[in-house]
């Protein structure tokens, strides 16, 4: 009986977890998909609820898991992947997100396609196309974006790159368009700056 009890429990929370007509309280879902407390994803599409649906709770994922925004804790495995991420995103592999409000953890790569608020901490890259303020700490910072990125904040890195800078750069080496602000490392590049090469440290403000 205690068997069935819970079977019985069990399934109506997964009901009323995945119900299309739940909306968020006092929030303007621009989707207008609703959203969910909780989403348990194998490998998107094989998940709880619908990749259309916000995940305003916490998201576990094994492989792959996909919403459109995530406000809360984000674990996975694999890969993590959203519009929107407000919280904490912890992925196996990575994360991937267009904007970033919060932390992003990976044993392998963060990407943020546009803008990120916060910090990114990645055993191997931190991406952040558009304009990140906050804190990148990785092996490798920016690669992909090197003149385009933006960053007001500090980047901490085997080889860090950037367009603009406002802050400091700390790595083996360190590389920007142009800077306010103080290079750490052993070779430092500032292509708009007087010196434009430097060993151990270089500035401009």
């Amino acid at each position: 009986m205690k068997t069935i009890s819970f079977s019985m429990t069990l399934a109506l929370v997964f009901s009323l977890v995945s119900r299309n007509s739940l909306a968020a309280p006092g929030e303007g879902d621009v989707s207008g998909k609703g959203w969910s407390p909780f989403q348990f994803s194998i490998y998107s599409p094989i998940q709880l609820v619908g990749e259309n649906k916000s995940i305003t709770g916490l998201r576990l994922s094994l492989l792959y898991g996909k919403n459109t925004d995530i406000s809360g804790i984000d674990l996975g495995l694999g890969v993590n992947d959203a519009d929107t991420a407000k919280g904490i995103q912890i992925g196996g592999l990575g994360s991937e997100v267009d904007y970033l409000s919060g932390i992003q953890i990976a044993g392998i790569a963060n990407a943020v396609r546009y803008d990120a608020f916060g910090i990114q901490i990645a055993l191997v890259a931190n991406e952040s196309k558009g304009t990140i303020k906050g804190i990148q700490i990785g092996g490798i910072n920016n690669l992909l974006a090197p003149k385009t990125s933006s960053v007001i904040g500090v980047q901490v890195g085997l080889f860090n790159f950037a367009g603009d800078v406002t802050g400091v750069q700390i790595g083996l080496f360190n590389v920007c368009v142009n800077l306010s602000g103080i290079q750490i490392g052993l070779l430092n590049h500032i292509e708009q700056g007087r010196f434009p090469w430097m060993p151990l440290i270089n500035a401009k403000f």
